[in-house]
């Protein structure tokens, strides 16, 4: 069965919630202050098994302080749907987005122009055309669009469909030497020790492979593989995962580690980048200047030579 793993993107409160839990009936708001705040502050997590497919959804924050949370969900996905409020149009963060997920490499995205029902029929129109012509102008203007509602429902079915239609032009292809997993969650579960979780990249990945966690370079073995909530022998690339490791304790697992096979490559503290950047840079770059890096599920502080 095909599997993708689709990054939710757009402004904050356009709805991207609301519109993953009527496609999915999965809540991807866990935390207490979510809840109570009404906004996501780390990315959720949802899939949807479709006939011939299945798709995870991650659901990246939108507010502008969780840029970070949003680069990390988007970590591993090979298309983005876009959402899009359409009593409000296309939001400062959404363009934001819509550049990171273009550098990050993602190509393939349906738009969903949600909250429809805020609109009289008769203005469908030209939402459909205004959000269009905005579109031109971002890396990722030739996605489907569909106007729907999470409300009414209205829509749904088209977008379901052109999610579908999306999977096979968005799978993933690689070269890497071995499977890797960039940990976003780690957590203890009572009576089966420490659980890593991480949408897997690289290669496929078997409950009896080699495997180490770096940059510590420390060997760790499996005790069981699970998505979706259903134990695995077999994750394949691009599928959301948790890793039960046995010996390991949580407090030794820092967020952005890397679960990689063994062979697959090995830690440095130099890298070779191309840096492009952006027309809205009102400053140039400069030897020696300290940047912020993120980098799968990590962020450092390095110093550009």
């Amino acid at each position: 069965m095909k599997t993708c793993c689709i990054v939710v993107i757009g402004h904050v409160d356009h709805g991207k919630t609301s519109l993953v839990h009527a496609l999915t009936g999965i809540d991807t708001d866990r935390l207490p202050e979510e809840k109570e705040r009404g906004l996501s502050i780390t990315s959720g997590f949802a899939h949807r098994i479709y006939e011939g497919c299945t798709i995870d959804f991650i659901d990246a924050p939108g507010h502008e302080d969780f840029i970070q949370a949003m680069v990390s969900g988007a970590t591993g996905a090979s298309a983005a749907m876009i959402v899009i409020s359409a009593a409000e149009g296309i939001g400062a963060q959404t363009l934001e987005h819509l550049n990171i997920v273009g550098l990050l490499g993602i190509t393939k995205c349906v738009v969903a122009i949600t909250k429809s029902d805020l609109l009289n029929p008769s203005e469908h129109a030209a939402c459909l055309i205004e959000i269009r012509d905005a579109l031109l102008q971002t890396p990722l203007s030739n996605g489907t669009i569909i106007m729907c509602s999470s409300k009414t429902g209205n829509g749904l079915d088209d977008l379901h469909e052109a999610l579908q239609k999306m999977v096979p032009e968005a799978a993933q292809a690689s070269n890497a030497l071995g499977s890797y997993l960039p940990i976003d969650r780690v957590f203890s579960v009572p009576g089966q020790g420490t659980v890593v979780t991480g949408t897997l990249l690289g290669q496929d990945l078997n409950l009896d492979d080699k495997l180490m966690l770096e940059p510590m370079g420390r060997a760790v073995t499996l005790r069981s593989l699970q998505s979706r909530g259903t134990q695995r022998d077999l994750i394949h690339v691009g599928e959301r995962m948790a890793a039960n490791l046995r010996g390991i304790s949580v407090t030794d697992i820092p967020r952005g580690t890397i679960l990689s096979a063994q062979g697959a490559g090995k830690a440095s503290f130099c890298i070779d980048v191309q840096i492009v950047l952006q027309p809205e840079m009102k400053r140039p770059l400069t030897h020696m200047q300290d940047v912020r890096v993120l980098f799968g599920t990590s962020n450092e502080v390095a110093t550009v030579r």
